[in-house]
Formats: structure tokens, sequence, C-alpha cells
């Protein structure tokens, strides 16, 4: 998976230039539930030098750098990821985590979701965390 980033932002910088992507905000109003914004982080279990993160390392993760940056709750899903190698242009495949957080799209979630992503690219060797945010409406 941390290839796929990569290689998608080396086709990006081939087009000369890359524009941010502006913060997702949650939707102006709901019909029904509340205006949120739901994140998600997708984790990739390899290690780019070998080897994997074992479960008791993200069981370790989550409970130190995730659960308390989002003591309101989140969910984690068991992924597989797959990607095409550049060089081999074979699809190669990946174990991988997700996590998912509905919040309110301000700038204290974006903080802690940050942290998140720098912590598990730093304990880990990964070179990316995909992160997805788009509008919702949520109702619990």
């Amino acid at each position: 998976m941390v290839r796929v980033f990569a290689f998608a932002l080396f086709a990006l910088g081939l087009t000369g230039c890359v524009t941010p992507v502006p913060q997702a905000s949650a939707p102006a109003s709901c019909a029904k539930g509340d205006a949120m914004v739901e994140t998600q982080l997708f984790f990739g279990m390899s290690k780019p030098k070998g080897g994997t993160v074992s479960t008791a390392r993200w069981d370790a993760f989550v409970k130190r750098d995730v659960t308390p940056r989002f003591p309101e709750g989140f969910s984690v899903i068991d992924g597989a990821g797959f990607w095409l190698d550049g060089q081999t242009k074979r699809t190669i495949s990946e174990k991988s985590k997700v996590i998912v957080r509905m919040h309110a799209g301000n700038a204290e979630a974006d903080q802690a979701i940050s942290a998140i992503i720098d912590g598990y690219k730093a304990q880990f060797e990964q070179e990316a965390v995909l992160r997805v945010d788009r509008p919702v409406c949520a109702t619990f």
C-alpha cells in the first residue's frame, strides 16, 4: 500500500504541480442526523525493510496512540490492500488495518489524526498512511 502512495505522488509530480486538498468539513445541514466528517485511515501492515507489524505491536499502537486521541470512539477494520508495483508491473497484496472515525471536522480533530499518522509512520517505518475525509450525516 505504501508503494501505491509513492507511485501516486510520483505520477502527480509528473503533471508539474500538485494542488493541496482542503480539509473536509461537515455538510452544511442534514435532513436526518448530525453533520460530521468521516475519516478513514489506511495502515499497511508490511514494513518496507521486511517483516510485518505484529498484532501485539498494532494493539499497543492503538492503545497508546489512537485511543487517547479518539476517546469518543472509533472502529478498526481488517483489510487487504492491493497495489501495482511500478517496477515489476505485478499486483502486490498486503494486510492492512482501517480506522474509521466520525468527528466534527475541526482543527483539534485534524491535529489528533495527523499525530496518529505521524506516529505510525515513525514507529513502523512507513512512507505513508492513506487518509480519506468526507462529509457525512450520522445518527447514533
